[in-house]
């Protein structure tokens, strides 16, 4: 999905719902924590329970969120990103595609339905500490 399928899809929802993401071929539910550009010319959003403080997003600060993509972002597949640790030292980003958005009377849900998009996939190493 687009920005704009995304804003289309939004207009009939309550401003004030939640809003979660889910990644059914990972069994994951989750808060948004941040939505941006998560690859070179891709907007998104960042998910999981990386960040122990995860904001509750409502309907109308994603609205706003999207809105301010530029015109270059418009037609772009919107992501999902999800950070999987590995071990200690190491982690991967992954990338799911958002399909699919269910509004509910209690929150709306952003669904990524497809599997990951492994060609995105990217591992890092932890940066080690001195002490």
């Amino acid at each position: 999905m687009n920005i704009e399928a995304i804003l289309t899809a939004l207009q009939s929802a309550d401003d004030k719902l939640a809003i979660s993401c889910a990644i059914s071929s990972v069994g994951l539910k989750s808060r948004i924590d941040m939505v941006g550009q998560v690859k070179s010319d891709s907007p998104g959003a960042a998910i999981g329970e990386r960040e122990p403080y995860l904001r509750e997003k409502t309907v109308a600060e994603f609205k706003q969120e999207l809105q301010s993509f530029g015109a270059d972002y418009q037609g772009k597949d919107f992501l999902l990103v999800l950070t999987h640790e590995l071990n200690q030292a190491e982690y991967e980003l992954r990338y799911f595609a958002l399909t699919q958005i269910n509004i509910a009377a209690d929150e709306v849900l952003l669904l990524a339905e497809k599997g990951e998009r492994v060609a995105l996939r990217e591992h890092y190493q932890e940066p080690e500490i001195e002490e």
